[in-house]
């Protein structure tokens, strides 16, 4: 891939979730090669990687030491089921002993009333306690596209996935914010990324507001592309934003939406092309299907440096650390064999 600025680029957004129906030694090995490849083709200096129920993250970071950081299982809103009952201390203590580096993806895709657990709920409450009282950081996704919630407006692979939110009992966008800003408001040293520029970029002014009234809170700018197309339509007002907020956003791809190695790439060019230069383009054919092709174009930030620098690296790093913790490979076989997956804990014990 051609580069760009010569800049460390961490990627925060990273899933690993295609291993769910294909858990083997191969497939497991397999995921960690494919996404060494990305960071070597991507020329990227680390990501972080995640999925809601494995440990693949965990054995991606120890197989490949260095690149990688792994955030830890805490369920969505719709998937409390998965994890009743929690003790949330320990469970956080578990994953920093095992050698997590964060939480995430987690957080409240909209789901229907009788299935989603409020954020601000007492289901959630020790959680973002723990979290934190132990600087752990969280990467939360909150809500979805605005235009989700009206029919005509969704585009047809977002229906295709069941991402349409007109038809049923389902919350509304601004039930999710309010959920979210209630925990930011008992909660204001928690250090979390809400993903996708938490779904403001049609409404600059209220990024503005959001980001004011909670000073431990950061957008990531992982895609869907109507994050870029938004900010192009208010370019120079979104540019002085970007420059003004540039330690509050940090680079994410949402990498693993993209299934293969030219959709992923073309996911880092993008938006290393949207922040780096103020060049006008579209949606390249190589961007997988989810990637709107617009007939407008998109137009670059040409940011500076000192901006670009905070936004690939700095913030976070500043959050998740300089290194990623390490690992108790003996503690993750244990684990892995306590909750029944023994394919894992062969893979750990391979790395022992």
């Amino acid at each position: 891939m051609d580069q760009l600025v010569h800049l460390d680029v961490i990627d925060c957004h990273v899933h690993t979730w295609m291993l769910r129906n294909s858990l083997s030694l191969e497939a497991l090995h397999g995921q960690g090669e494919a996404l060494a490849e990305i960071i070597a083709e991507g020329s990227l200096k680390s990501m972080y990687v995640f999925d809601s129920l494995t440990h693949a993250p965990l054995l991606i970071k120890a197989a490949h030491p260095g690149p990688f950081y792994a955030g830890g299982y805490a369920p969505w809103t719709g998937r409390t089921h998965q994890l009743p009952d929690p003790d949330w201390p320990a469970h956080i203590d578990r994953l920093i002993d095992l050698g997590y580096d964060g939480i995430g993806e987690m957080g409240s895709k909209p789901a229907t009333r009788d299935q989603h657990t409020s954020l601000d709920s007492p289901y959630y409450r020790d959680f973002w306690e723990a979290c934190e009282e132990r600087g752990f950081p969280v990467l939360c996704h909150v809500g979805d596209v605005e235009d989700f919630w009206r029919e005509h407006a969704t585009p047809g692979w977002a229906k295709q996935r069941g991402w349409g939110y007109w038809d049923g009992d389902y919350l509304a966008l601004e039930e999710l914010y309010a959920e979210i800003e209630s925990v930011l408001a008992r909660h204001p040293g928690l250090p979390v990324v809400l993903c996708h520029f938490l779904f403001l970029s049609p409404h600059l002014e209220r990024a503005e507001e959001f980001l004011g009234a909670h000073p431990s809170a950061h957008l990531d700018l992982s895609l869907g592309v109507e994050l870029m197309y938004n900010i192009s339509r208010r370019r120079d007002e979104y540019r002085e934003f970007f420059i003004r907020h540039g330690d509050r956003i940090l680079f994410g791809t949402d990498i693993g939406m993209s299934t293969t190695l030219p959709q992923h790439l073309a996911r880092i060019q993008m938006i290393r092309r949207f922040l780096e230069t103020d060049q006008e383009f579209h949606t390249p054919e190589t961007a997988d299907d989810l990637l709107t092709r617009y007939e407008l174009p998109y137009i670059g930030l040409d940011l500076p440096s000192s901006t670009l620098e905070k936004i690939y690296a700095g913030n976070f790093q500043r959050l998740w650390g300089h290194e990623p913790r390490e690992i108790d490979v003996e503690a993750a076989i244990s684990t892995c064999e306590v909750e029944g997956s023994p394919v894992m804990a062969e893979a750990f014990r391979g790395l022992a």
